[in-house]
């Protein structure tokens, strides 16, 4: 069993420039993981973690008076991570998913993932590239009186309509869920809440998500006021950059862990060993029909087996350690289709029981932002994502196709680059990876 002991060791070295109106970046934390144990390598993982590889956390800092609003992981590149030894660790090299952003907007945090682990003997790694945010300066806000805290109630802040979708009365305080664009939602420094006097209310942001354009977000107002103030702070001078990073950290790796006999008889100079990732084995095995014979082939099944809700057929293109992924992505979609309806509460109200039975049904754990073998620890995901599919299909908004209403790649495979077993190709307009295991090729979603 291979043990990778962590500690970062050097002051991280910014090269960006250092001026005052500059974010800084620096290393947060470094993570490697090795190989999986148990059956065919996928039922033990360090940490949790099904993906080997070596993970570094950027921290982003907003210069003072400035704040982060959004981190655009897809318009992110990262151009190299390398150990001291030479050795590039950047194969699937990506800016992970999902960046967190503090609620003040002063800091963020996001990943960078690479499948490549550092050579035995390793004493640091370096990294380059850039992160694309969007940031602002300034403040202005807007305080919108006598707004009853109802449910489908609706207040505007300039030409956003902002929709009070839950109202919770609690002993002493209440909790609220606004429904907004994400873009407005990604806009505001903060929300206050005032009593029919003027004082404010103690209160606090206790959550928020997104898919797509609509997003909510929730607060927990002390008080049990049916009518308040509600004061919307939002960012101005919005503006999209790119920062620069080429950052070197320091690391202590552990080898190969022996028994006390065996360690005794070995060579005190034996320097431990480094494992060679397999370009494209996944931690879970894919099964006997898995996979499509072509790119094109790929492509034509999820086509077909989605809109007919086929669960399985469609999940068996996709890349076996992605489909959890695919089934989290599902489920938010299906949990952000309610927003839908935010002008007809009967309707609403219909469609977030229909969703929460058949989470109920499959057993599917909320909240959905933990990782997909939690969410779907008891569930049966073809069968989920059969029915999930179909409830999609069957509930296009009006003026949506259906086709845009599912989560399938749309058009066919256009400029295929193949590097051995990977390949990029554009579908849509937007670029995809696909990978082949045992002559067999797979969609890639966690690129």
């Amino acid at each position: 069993m291979r043990a990778f002991r962590l500690a970062v060791l050097l002051s991280v070295i910014a090269t960006s420039g250092a001026l005052a109106q500059t974010p800084k970046i620096s290393v947060a934390g470094i993570r490697i993981i090795g190989g999986g144990l148990g059956a065919n390598g996928s039922e033990l993982h360090a940490f949790g973690e099904q993906h080997p590889g070596t993970a570094v956390g950027l921290a982003i800092e907003a210069p003072e008076g400035n704040g982060i609003i959004d981190i655009d992981d897809h318009g992110s590149r990262l151009d190299a991570l390398t150990d001291n030894k030479g050795r590039s660790l950047l194969e699937e090299g990506r800016f992970g998913p999902f960046p967190k952003i503090s609620e003040d907007k002063s800091a963020a945090m996001v990943d960078v993932e690479a499948r490549g682990r550092p050579s035995a003997g390793a004493s640091s790694i370096t990294l380059k590239g850039n992160v694309a945010l969007t940031m602002a300066s300034g403040s202005k806000p807007t305080r919108i009186a006598n707004v009853r805290l109802e449910q489908g109630r609706t207040m505007k802040v300039g030409d956003t309509t902002i929709t009070v979708k839950t109202v919770k009365a609690g002993d002493d305080s209440t909790e609220l869920t606004f429904a907004l664009p994400r873009s407005f939602m990604n806009s505001i420094h903060a929300v206050r809440f005032f009593d029919s006097k003027g004082a404010a209310i103690e209160s606090s942001r206790s959550g928020s998500g997104y898919m797509n354009e609509a997003a909510e977000v929730q607060y927990d107002v002390k008080s049990k006021a049916k009518t308040v103030a509600v004061e919307f702070d939002v960012w101005q001078n919005i503006r999209q950059v790119k920062v620069p990073f080429n950052l070197t950290a320091g690391l202590a790796i552990g080898g190969e862990s022996t028994s006390a006999a065996s360690a005794a008889a070995a060579p005190a100079t034996q320097p431990p060993r480094a494992s060679t990732p397999t370009r494209t084995a996944p931690s879970i095995a894919p099964g006997p029909d898995d996979g499509a014979a072509s790119i094109d082939a790929v492509l034509s099944q999820m086509q077909s087996a989605g809109p007919a809700g086929k669960g399985k057929e469609f999940l068996a293109v996709i890349y076996p350690d992605d489909r959890g992924t695919f089934g989290q992505g599902l489920a938010m979609g299906l949990t952000f289709s309610v927003l839908a309806h935010m002008n007809d509460e009967k309707a609403a109200e219909k469609a977030q029981k229909e969703i929460d039975a058949l989470f109920k049904k499959y057993k599917v754990k909320t909240p959905l932002n933990k990782e997909p073998s939690v969410i779907f620890k008891d569930t049966d995901l073809p069968a989920f994502v059969s029915e999930g599919l179909i409830y999609l299909k069957n509930h296009v908004p009006q003026g949506q196709s259906a086709a845009d209403a599912l989560p399938i790649p749309k058009g066919k495979a256009e400029g295929v680059k193949m590097d051995g077993d990977s390949a990029t190709a554009s579908v849509g307009g937007k670029d995809i990876k696909f990978a082949r295991i045992n002559n067999k090729w797979f969609i890639r979603l966690t690129e």
